[in-house]
């Protein structure tokens, strides 16, 4: 089975079996709140748009998330603009995806995501989205946890603050990958290639 060549510390996934039936792309963050609220978002939202198509065609399943707001009793951290667009979707599914709501920030939270993944024999998982250091971060931090071999796309993901963004995909791969590992885009629509060979990064 191939495996990521680029992903850092390690070549993802760590068990060396990159198979699409065990495997899920999870979008994080994925209402317009937090699409708006992220810095690069259009950028991203397009990588966003054509690493799922890769995933979808190579067999593996799609994950958007939306997570509730605000959080406990604290005010929504987003602007004005941001706000007023409350709990809309900012990522439109594709037949065959499935999208899971989350009672907080972790994608895991008061949610069935786990119950999603673990009946379809789903233990690897690819993280991108929006809210880097918050939404993508926490649901990444909750996976490792419950045993999921995860990679977070570096170019896929959009921080509310560029710095804290680069501090949190750091984080993931301190201690030899204490979070699991970072790779990009390119990378892992190569590695998919290799298991089903017509796979592209072009947006459909």
């Amino acid at each position: 089975m191939p495996t990521l060549t680029a992903s850092l510390p390690y070549p993802w996934p760590y068990d060396g079996c990159l198979d699409p039936r065990r495997l899920a792309l999870v979008v994080a963050g994925a209402q317009a709140a937090w699409m708006k609220a992220s810095a690069d978002h259009g950028p991203v939202a397009s990588c966003v748009a054509a690493v799922s198509a890769a995933v979808r065609e190579a067999g593996a399943l799609v994950v958007i998330l939306h997570h509730s707001g605000p959080v406990g009793n604290r005010p929504t951290p987003f602007p004005p603009e941001a706000r007023s667009a409350g709990a809309d979707p900012g990522i439109v599914p594709a037949g065959g995806d499935i999208v899971v709501r989350a009672g907080g920030v972790d994608g895991f939270y008061c949610g069935p995501l786990d119950d999603e993944l673990r009946s379809r024999g789903i233990d690897h998982l690819v993280f991108c989205g929006f809210g880097a250091e918050a939404a993508v971060d926490s649901t990444v931090r909750s996976a490792n946890d419950r045993g999921y071999e995860c990679l977070t796309l570096t170019d896929a993901v959009a921080p509310f603050s560029p710095d804290l963004g680069r501090h949190a995909l750091s984080s993931v791969i301190m201690s030899g990958g204490i979070f699991g590992a970072i790779g990009t885009s390119a990378d892992l629509v190569g590695a998919l290639s290799l298991v089903r060979p017509i796979v592209s990064l072009e947006a459909p």
